[in-house]
């Protein structure tokens, strides 16, 4: 089968999102697949010096073939005015044009397949749905995305919770969205056989983790409430956070001395920085399907969990579920998983045994067999 599959490669480059993990890992599992003749297409734009994609981008090696507009524009257009079509730069032989992210892509010769992670856009009742960030967000995506959904004979998503909000708020016909879920590097697990001790701590305090730093949408609020929380009882337990953080909750964390926030932190370094925790706690408030816990799970770690959209689904009875509006419940579990050791012992046992059943290879297995059933 012959897939040319459309990137954005800025997302793919590293460090990247839960969202650039996914287009990597799936594409080079298709790339590796026995059935599969996979070629790039993107803007000619990225080109590093007219050749290849920057190395940043673990699709660097990849076939690829390009088209001459600026990757902004071009989907500009798309989305408004469904042109330039684009059945001149895609091959004659192609089978499915399959987007691994959010797009429309006007053509004509051939099938298409796109994915959508999530659709946060349309969610009426999140804390921040009534900003006008916000709602410029959903006029944007409002303007092609229905479009996109109608006209593609698949779309794929990563979580059953993605697969009915599309259907609930988009009228979505489910028979055509498929949910591939997500999976976890091989790193994560093979830390796990790592003592936690015998790795060096750039602090000798316990800590909890998160990853995708101190924002909104992560529950930034409520790991300053599960901070206080912690000072009140006087708990040398801190809380160390990767990620970009936006700016409010830099200035609020300033005067939390048991908050760290590390910033923006290379891959290779999330596997030793979780197996040294206490636990993941991740207390977003929306994810189409959340990575970290299960790369917790994946490293030995226990995973505590906000219990808001995809996230009960992702962990399931191997996580632990909390409401993020009560610190005093989140800082009891804190501690403890930090004192007990078997209550320790018994979720790291299910976790490790609940990540191993999210590959990426089943993720693209499941890619190419709903493309072999709509082919």
């Amino acid at each position: 089968m012959k897939i040319t599959s459309y990137i954005h490669p800025v997302r793919t480059f590293l460090p990247c999102t839960g969202a650039g993990r996914h287009i990597n890992n799936v594409l080079l599992e298709l790339a590796s697949h026995k059935k599969i003749d996979l070629e790039l297409i993107f803007s000619g734009q990225w080109l590093e010096d007219g050749i290849a994609l920057p190395r940043r981008s673990p699709l660097s090696q990849l076939p690829y073939r390009t088209f001459p507009m600026r990757e902004n524009f071009a989907e500009r257009s798309w989305k408004l005015t469904g042109f330039p079509r684009m059945d001149k730069y895609v091959p004659e032989s192609t089978d499915w044009l399959f987007a691994p992210m959010e797009t429309y892509f006007p053509i004509a010769k051939c099938p298409v397949a796109i994915t959508i992670f999530d659709v946060q856009a349309f969610e009426p009742d999140l804390p921040w749905s009534q900003s006008l960030t916000h709602q410029w967000f959903r006029y944007k995506w409002g303007r092609w995305v229905r479009k996109a959904i109608d006209h593609s004979q698949v779309v794929f998503t990563i979580s059953e919770f993605s697969k009915q909000r599309m259907v609930d708020l988009l009228h979505a016909d489910s028979s055509k969205i498929v949910n591939v879920g997500c999976g976890v590097e091989k790193d994560f697990f093979e830390i796990s056989s790592i003592l936690p001790d015998s790795i060096e701590s750039f602090t000798e305090s316990p800590y909890v983790f998160m990853i995708g730093g101190l924002r909104e949408k992560k529950g930034g609020d409520h790991f300053l409430s599960v901070s206080k929380q912690l000072q009140q009882r006087k708990s040398n337990i801190k809380i160390v956070i990767a990620g970009n953080s936006e700016p409010k909750y830099v200035a609020a964390a300033a005067s939390h001395s048991n908050i760290i926030l590390l910033g923006i932190v290379p891959d290779e370094d999330l596997p030793r920085l979780l197996r040294r925790s206490v636990c993941l706690l991740f207390l977003s408030l929306y994810e189409g399907f959340g990575i970290p816990p299960l790369e917790a799970m994946a490293a030995g770690v226990p995973a505590v969990v906000a219990n808001r959209a995809s996230l009960p689904e992702v962990v399931g009875d191997a996580g632990i579920v909390v409401e993020p509006d009560n610190p005093a419940e989140i800082v009891d579990i804190i501690t403890s998983l930090e004192k007990d050791s078997l209550l320790r012992e018994s979720y790291i046992h299910k976790g490790q045994k609940h990540a191993a059943t999210y590959t990426w290879s089943s993720c693209a297995e499941k890619v190419v067999s709903t493309l072999e059933k709509f082919s």
